[in-house]
């Protein structure tokens, strides 16, 4: 049975959008920031879906899907002038691979060591992706505007 785009793509998106929301309550973000925040799980979603339908490997889609909320994160926080963790934090959280983790635990709890070892450098693999692919786009947003200070 094939699974229709709704169910791949829509719904996935929808979920993030909710999430990242209600972390956004969490973390005390003001109502006028909460909507444009969430939109940075949703993008960060979208990005990770057609990257990952496309058959890219999936530390490349979570390399390029945090490069590109941490992107969204610099734009709205220049335009809106608020900390650029505000909408980073929020719209990272759909990436965060707590679910990677949990299995790594429950593998290590049961003695399965070859299994634990694989999960573990997934897990930590793909933690490191997000880390880089936020590094890299914060290291050239920096690049930047050192040379745009420079040029003025």
């Amino acid at each position: 049975m094939e699974i229709s785009v709704m169910e791949q793509i829509i719904l996935p998106c929808l979920y993030s959008l909710a999430a990242s929301i209600a972390f956004g309550v969490q973390f005390n973000i003001k109502l006028r920031h909460m909507i444009t925040a969430g939109i940075g799980g949703t993008v960060t979603q979208l990005i990770f879906l057609s990257y990952e339908l496309s058959g890219t490997k999936e530390m490349l889609c979570y390399f390029f899907s945090a490069a590109a909320v941490s992107a969204y994160s610099e734009i709205m926080a220049r335009r809106l002038h608020v900390p650029v963790n505000m909408y980073l934090v929020v719209g990272i959280i759909p990436l965060v691979p707590g679910g990677y983790f949990y299995n790594t635990m429950i593998t290590l709890i049961s003695g399965e060591v070859d299994m634990f070892a694989r999960q573990f450098a997934t897990a930590f693999g793909i933690a490191g992706s997000i880390a880089m692919g936020v590094f890299a786009v914060s290291a050239i947003v920096r690049l930047v505007r050192i040379i745009m200070k420079k040029a003025i």
